[in-house]
């Protein structure tokens, strides 16, 4: 599970820095362009609900796209123990008739040595 962990982990970081990223790009060019302190308070705003839907939006895809990975490898897993369970008891079918073969011989080999 560790390396489930690692994935989740980087994920968030790369999320978290694509944010972060956003947000302070978008601040630096609001406030390096010339306007009045009501525009550039207006233009702020506007930029952080912008960036707040965009971040809502990314959690959904993070979200949708996490839980599809999801699905899929609990499917794999569960097919896979299916087939691995199905070849054990074809396996242990083996076993048992090969036991049976050399008892029989076993018990053929003692009869012959009777006579």
């Amino acid at each position: 599970m560790t390396n489930g962990d690692n994935g989740d982990r980087d994920a968030l970081a790369i999320f978290g820095a694509m944010v972060l990223g956003a947000l302070l790009g978008g601040l630096a060019a609001l406030l390096l362009a010339p306007k009045s302190g009501q525009e550039l308070r207006g233009d702020i705003g506007d930029a952080a609900t912008r960036a707040k839907g965009r971040a809502e939006d990314m959690k959904g895809q993070v979200a949708q796209k996490y839980e599809d990975l999801r699905e899929s490898v609990e499917t794999h897993l569960k097919e896979h123990a299916h087939t691995a369970a199905e070849k054990t008891e074809e396996f242990a079918k083996g076993v048992e008739e090969r036991a049976k073969q050399a008892e029989e011989g076993a018990h053929e080999a003692k009869e012959k040595t009777k006579a």
